[in-house]
């Protein structure tokens, strides 16, 4: 949408530009000089950069879009339609500046103005700006860096430091993620040291359950595979699972019961929807096949007789009485 809105405001600079050659004449040739005049120059660089930063992002865009992942049999979320998304921008920013940059130093240059020293004093302010802003040049360059190595795109669920969410927009010198509570998050890239990407390839989800400790438990296997062939048997989960649930037996032990662990492998981004439905397809197996989860209880056993004899003493003690 973005890159039509950009080739509209081309084509309708193109024909503004010809519709003013044509009534008012000397804008596009100097009549007298019969040379391109100064303005010319100055959109050429414009338009023609712009045209030339627009065909480079398509070409990038399809690139990246036609380098599938290798199919591996595995059934995944992962394509690089968002990557496309992801770098683009970033690139795009970066050529549009470049481009803006030449055509104000040509408009100077025809103007008569000379551009050398310009240049040279821009080099002393650009190291003078450059030590008093190191931390937007470290954003910056720590940017451009993570989208190249593909460290996350546009829509991905990501997790940096205390920080998580999903990635809505990502600029010039910072990324901003969106909490799964609703706030919008800003990061500098400048400040990310590491970040874990929940999105690519595949997520194995581990659950622990509690059993007493006289649960049989190669029958509570046979339940487990039971419910995990109902997964794969239904078109709405299969395609989503990656690894079927299993049984990975007894983890620990202790005075309330077996603490039993299962997992499976899914598409990242639906393992949430997987997790409450084997949760709550386990809980009614169990249920049917007289399974109970492990209760916290405290027993506590006394002696009775010892109790009963120490209730007899208490009776035949009774309170002195003395008289004045």
């Amino acid at each position: 949408m973005k890159d039509t809105r950009y080739w509209i405001t081309i084509l309708i600079s193109l024909v503004a530009l010809a519709v003013a050659e044509v009534y008012f004449g000397d804008i596009i040739i100097d009549s007298q000089t019969q040379s391109i005049s100064s303005l010319t120059k100055v959109l050429v660089v414009l338009i023609g950069g712009g045209i030339l930063t627009l065909l480079c992002s398509e070409a990038l865009r399809r690139y990246l879009i036609s380098q599938r992942p290798v199919n591996t049999g595995r059934p995944s979320a992962q394509n690089n339609s968002p990557r496309a998304l992801s770098v683009i921008p970033l690139i795009r920013a970066i050529l549009f500046t470049i481009i803006v940059v030449l055509a104000l130093l040509i408009a100077l240059a025809e103007f008569g103005v000379d551009i050398g020293p310009m240049l040279a004093g821009a080099g002393v302010v650009g190291l003078v700006v450059g030590l008093g802003a190191q931390s937007l040049l470290i954003d910056i360059l720590a940017g451009i860096f993570y989208v190249i190595d593909d460290a996350f795109r546009i829509g991905e669920y990501v997790e940096i430091g205390t920080q998580r969410g999903t990635v809505e927009q990502i600029s010039l010198r910072s990324m901003k993620v969106r909490h799964h509570h609703g706030a919008l998050q800003t990061i500098p890239y400048g400040t990310i040291l590491s970040i874990s990407n929940h999105s690519r390839d595949w997520v194995i989800v581990k659950l622990t359950f509690q059993l007493p400790l006289d649960t049989e438990v190669m029958r509570v296997k046979k339940i487990v595979k039971a419910v995990s062939a109902t997964f794969l048997e239904e078109a709405e989960f299969a395609p989503y699972i990656i690894e079927p649930l299993k049984f990975q037996g007894i983890d620990n032990v202790d005075l309330y019961g077996l603490n039993v662990r299962l997992k499976f492998m899914a598409v990242p981004g639906e393992q949430f929807t997987m997790r409450r439905e084997m949760l709550r397809r386990l809980q009614q197996a169990f249920a049917e096949n007289g399974i109970e989860f492990a209760k916290r209880s405290v027993t506590v056993s006394t002696d009775a007789p010892a109790v009963a004899a120490a209730d007899d003493e208490d009776e035949l003690i009774t309170p002195s009485s003395s008289t004045r």
